[in-house]
């Protein structure tokens, strides 16, 4: 699994995709481009805000741009022109679960590792204050 981030443009407006999300490949990163461009449709449209001028340009990990998805794609899918069939995108939300799937397992691990490094400070600090005591003693 990959991480992919995808900046949101609307306009001259950008907004950048700080937690970005998992996808196995590029190809399933567009799906869910496509999905989330869809499930955003109708909420620009309810504040009467033109789709057609929001893209979301994907990179990659590295910072890479790896394609733009114009949102006027998903009418041209609408309409039947969709230039790559494919199956159709599960929802968005189930793509920010993932985002959020993943934040929260980064920070387990963050959590996992800073207990083990306290465990770790506690016994060298019992080790140093046993031995101080046994020079105390003699």
């Amino acid at each position: 699994m990959s991480l992919f981030y995808f900046n949101f443009r609307q306009g001259p407006s950008f907004s950048f995709d700080d937690e970005g999300c998992q996808f196995a490949n590029v190809e399933d990163a567009y799906l869910g481009a496509v999905a989330a461009a869809q499930d955003m449709w109708r909420e620009l449209l309810i504040r009467r805000e033109d789709p057609m001028v929001c893209a979301f340009d994907v990179r990659d990990e590295e910072g890479r741009e790896l394609f733009t998805l114009p949102f006027s794609e998903v009418l041209d899918a609408c309409r039947g022109r969709m230039a790559t069939p494919g199956p159709k995108p599960v929802s968005a939300a189930i793509y920010v679960a993932l985002a959020h799937n993943h934040a929260t397992r980064r920070t387990m691990s963050n959590i996992s590792i800073a207990i083990n490094d306290a465990k770790r400070s506690l016994r060298e600090a019992m080790g140093l204050l046993k031995q101080i005591g046994r020079t105390v003693d003699h």
